[in-house]
């Protein structure tokens, strides 16, 4: 029978080295390669980083000049002391006016006239020696009084007549007037004759009148009195009521 005898042994083996000096060499050339290529790349982009941050920088510098521009150009400007108090003044007369105007043409009951058209009446129908010094309107227009002054007594009645050519002060009664005799002093600077007196003398009166529909209600006068018959009574004296015919009167 034949026998085999193993003459093998590891030990007789080449021995494969990993860490040669071959492969040492490789090894470095391949970390200096790929560091090397990294710096590359990491300087490419550092480069390019930087320029990003210049143009940034550009930016933000462009836009904080717009900022202050815009905000220069629209910042709130200071208040001038003297023009706001003027224009608080003009306010208050505008106030003033308007609430004015208001009272000329209100405050009167409907189908009356306003006050304006009671002073333009009065304007309209001046005469001369004759100077009125008081216009009053009361209760809404209700009451009326006239006050002024005449050279001569006789010129109050004809001021009466010519009123009541007026349509503002139709309908209404003048129930109540009195006159009082005056003396007034000329200006110094006033031409005068030698001996002539220092002082003129007047008539001053009153006049009060109420709405027609009001005042003639209770005690009416007889339809046949005549406006000269009380113009009549009025230059007397009389204490007789000047009706004015018109949209109230009986």
């Amino acid at each position: 029978m034949s026998q085999q005898i193993n003459l093998f042994n590891p030990v007789f083996l080449k021995q494969k080295k990993t860490f040669s000096a071959v492969n040492m060499v490789d090894a470095m050339a391949l970390l200096l390669v790929g560091i090397a290529a990294f710096y590359a790349y990491a300087s490419i982009e550092t480069v390019n980083l930087g320029r990003q941050a210049v143009e940034t920088s550009r930016q933000y510098e462009q836009s904080k000049a717009r900022l202050a521009e815009t905000s220069a150009r629209y910042a709130p400007k200071k208040i001038d002391a003297a023009l706001d108090v003027e224009v608080n003044n003009l306010q208050a007369q505008l106030s003033a006016r308007k609430a004015t105007l208001n009272n000329l043409g209100i405050g009167i009951p409907a189908g009356d006239a306003s006050y304006a058209e009671y002073m333009r009446a009065l304007a309209r129908q001046s005469l001369g020696g004759l100077w009125l010094t008081g216009f009053k309107v009361g209760k809404g227009g209700a009451e009326i009084e006239i006050t002024g002054r005449a050279l001569q007594p006789e010129l109050v009645p004809s001021y009466i007549r010519r009123l009541r050519q007026e349509r503002a002060l139709q309908g209404r009664a003048f129930d109540s007037l009195s006159m009082t005799q005056g003396e007034g002093a000329l200006p110094a600077d006033t031409s005068r004759p030698a001996g002539a007196p220092a002082s003129y003398g007047y008539t001053e009166f009153r006049l009060g009148s109420t709405h027609a529909g009001r005042a003639l209600d209770g005690d009416a006068e007889p339809a046949g009195t005549t406006a000269p018959e009380q113009a009549g009574d009025i230059a007397q004296g009389s204490r007789q009521p000047a009706q004015f015919p018109g949209r109230g009167s009986r």
